[in-house]
């Protein structure tokens, strides 16, 4: 069983290591997405964006912006996760997740992996694609 808190340190401490600044709110209004800002190396969370099991998987979809070099201002949104960006970001959050399962000798078929991690069940192909290229190449 994944701790949700421990999860979310880890991304935190992850996002910190690579010099990313994090502000993490619950003082937003729920209807306002968590965003990345990945000239100034900062992603803003609103904890009450979405379900509280998805909180994994848009941190890690930030971080995603951040590392992914964007030049804009970009939010975890409904609307633009089909863009090209948005999916390179969703793909980098994998990535990032499969580590996290990597450092605490997780396995997890990706079907369980995407539930776990908060990932929406439309991501379910990329999920098996990454996850096995992952494996692959360990």
């Amino acid at each position: 069983m994944i701790c949700l808190d421990e999860l979310i340190r880890w991304l935190l401490n992850y996002a910190f290591d690579k010099g990313i600044n994090y502000i993490i709110t619950d003082q937003l209004n729920e209807d306002v997405p968590s965003c990345a800002i990945p000239n100034k190396s900062t992603i803003i969370i609103n904890s009450k964006y979405g379900k509280p099991t998805e909180l994994p998987f848009t941190i890690a979809h930030e971080i995603g912006h951040v590392l992914n070099g964007e030049a804009d201002v970009l939010y975890f949104s409904g609307f633009n996760n089909h863009s090209k960006i948005e999916m390179r970001a969703n793909r980098r959050a994998v990535k990032l997740l499969l580590e996290y399962c990597n450092c605490h000798d997780l396995a997890l078929e990706p079907a369980k992996f995407a539930e776990t991690f908060g990932i929406p069940s439309s991501f379910e192909d990329m999920v098996k694609e990454e996850s096995a290229r992952y494996y692959l190449e360990r």
